[in-house]
């Protein structure tokens, strides 16, 4: 009994790990949030996202002030699902220096991220598609101020 225990809980820890790393936790659903037009500018101008080693991201990021407030809108987006998928601004591609909006809303959409008063978008390059669970770049866009 002893020698059957061991291989039979090696073996379901296995497939319990295994299963966890494809959860998809982002929602499959199509938003469609917008910025207000009469009460935004265009802080940046859009990047087109390109894919990570991980997913495949299409659509475009850009920077709005929304009266005195920074906004990061997702247009015309899509994304592999994926575990833990968080939106970033970063300093650079692989994130070092980055400010987490949040989880992403879903997995395709319009979407509108708020940008923490405290970070001044301007040194900020890219919007991040970022599974931070496992530390797995899905997409980025280089964002031009």
């Amino acid at each position: 009994m002893k020698k059957l225990f061991g291989p039979c809980l090696f073996f379901l820890l296995a497939a319990a790990l295994a299963t966890s790393c494809k959860k998809e936790s982002t929602p499959a659903v199509t938003l469609n949030e917008t910025i207000d037009a009469t009460k935004s500018t265009p802080a940046s101008t859009g990047g087109g996202f390109s894919n990570g080693q991980y997913g495949t991201v299409t659509g475009t990021a850009r920077i709005f002030l929304t009266g005195d407030k920074y906004q990061l809108a997702l247009e015309n987006f899509s994304t592999s699902n994926g575990p833990d998928l968080k939106v970033y601004i970063s300093k650079e591609k692989d994130p070092v220096h980055f400010v987490n909006l949040g989880s992403l809303k879903a997995t395709s959409g319009n979407q509108i991220y708020d940008i923490p008063a405290e970070a001044n978008p301007k040194d900020y390059s890219y919007a991040l598609i970022y599974c931070q669970q496992y530390s797995h770049l899905f997409g980025f866009s280089q964002l031009t101020f």
